[in-house]
């Protein structure tokens, strides 16, 4: 057994799984039967949304996982012990400096070695994250690690690249749907014989096989200037969270929408963005609509108790989001990470000066259960009772909100005419 065996699993399970079961309204999986028994993995997922991607792969799957991640999270020295603790490993990159790079050749043996005995490493061959719903493309340090632990152990290990998707309704905030999608297994040894004629062709034909994998996998928009068109016909305009989620429907679309795409069309879909963005207002709730329903009636005391319980300890959480971290594909890892620790703590400060004020036990006993139980009502909580964007433009700038909602309305003929087609 590992060392860290039993920690590892402590944190993927006990702290991280139940709390991304609190954090998210639905996680569903497809595809691990496609997974491998016995072999060495190379998991490559796409990279969206931070930490968040590696935390769905790493619960979502049985194997232990080796994961490669930028250096810059290994700051301060006491994260970095913590971050090697889960087998996390720090990847250089040329901003960090020429000898800082030159690390990643002892980290990369790391992983040879790992392989070598038959575990597991998750790389994010994309190299960084970025919120659209696309596949960008990928670096080659992935090609190295196993065309390297190919030709160290003479071809014998049989590794196996898996193509992962994560797909999430909503990239910046909790309460909502996750769909991870395994793809069929790669077998490194196909391109051997290639490898050993040329090896960038060799490297590029890799690359090219897992990008292609990766896109069955995900919601996919080809042309990066046409993205703006899709994200409102297909994200912003849509009510399902499930249809956004599922490449199986959303690409589809995607290439259907192909012909009715102009130059206008664009501009009118950066115009739209751009002004929504600008106003701070959520496209999708303007045009869908998050309607008060009968089962926000009878939580609404439940609700009112959360918003209460948590604001306080969300201040910091706020303030890191708005002030200090500002790259919006981290929202959801601060939300949640933060929150997985903040929250318990302040429960556990009330429960102490509770206990100080004379409070019975079982009232205490009470409060932390109602606090833990409520807490993934915060989201919705807060989107009921906080002031509504789109409200306010209407009515401080009206000729801007009939605006917006002209060319909504314009989009949402297309999208009807598209899938009536």
């Amino acid at each position: 057994m590992r060392n860290n065996y039993l920690w590892y699993q402590f944190w993927r399970h006990a702290v991280v799984g139940n709390g991304l079961r609190f954090f998210y309204s639905t996680v569903k999986t497809s595809g691990k039967e496609h997974l491998p028994k016995d072999k060495p993995i190379l998991y490559v997922p796409n990279h969206q949304n931070s930490f968040m991607d590696a935390l769905h792969v790493a619960t979502t799957t049985k194997p232990v996982i080796y994961f490669l991640t930028r250096a810059q999270a290994f700051k301060p020295d006491i994260i970095g012990k913590f971050l090697w603790s889960i087998n996390m490993m720090p990847v250089y990159r040329v901003r960090d400096g020429l000898k800082s790079v030159q690390k990643n050749n002892e980290i990369f043996e790391k992983c040879i070695q790992y392989l070598k005995n038959k575990e597991t490493v998750l790389v994010f061959a994309e190299a960084n994250h970025n919120l659209k719903r696309r596949i960008r493309p990928l670096s080659k340090g992935f090609t190295r690690i196993a065309f390297g632990a190919e030709e160290k152990h003479n071809w014998e290990l049989d590794l196996q690249i898996v193509p992962v998707g994560v797909n999430y309704s909503e990239h910046r905030t909790g309460g909502n749907a996750v769909q991870v999608n395994y793809g069929k297994p790669i077998p490194v040894s196909k391109f051997k014989t290639l490898l050993e004629e040329d090896e960038k062709e060799a490297a590029d034909q890799m690359k090219e096989q897992v990008s292609n994998a990766m896109k069955e996998l995900v919601f996919h928009v080809e042309d990066l200037n046409e993205y703006p068109v899709h994200k409102v016909l297909w994200d912003d305009l849509e009510s399902d969270d499930f249809k956004v989620i599922n490449p199986e429907i959303a690409n589809p679309r995607i290439q259907k929408t192909q012909k009715h795409i102009t130059p206008e069309l664009i501009e009118k879909a950066k115009e739209l963005d751009k002004i929504a963005e600008e106003c701070d207002v959520d496209l999708n709730e303007l045009a869908c609509g998050k309607q008060v329903g009968v089962k926000d009636v009878l939580l609404s005391p439940l609700y009112v108790f959360s918003l209460l319980n948590n604001i306080i300890p969300y201040q910091p959480i706020r303030y890191l989001i708005k002030n200090v971290i500002r790259d919006n594909a981290f929202d959801s890892s601060i939300k949640f990470l933060s929150g997985l620790f903040l929250l318990p703590i302040f429960y556990v400060i009330v429960s102490l000066v509770l206990l100080l004020s004379g409070v019975g036990e079982v009232y205490i006993l009470g409060y932390v259960t109602l606090s833990v139980l409520t807490a993934p009502l915060f989201i919705r909580a807060k989107q009921l009772f906080s002031p509504n964007p789109a409200r306010s433009l209407k009515k401080n700038k009206p000729a801007l909100y009939e605006k917006l909602q002209s060319y909504l309305q314009s989009f949402k003929q297309l999208r009807e005419s598209i899938l009536n087609e």
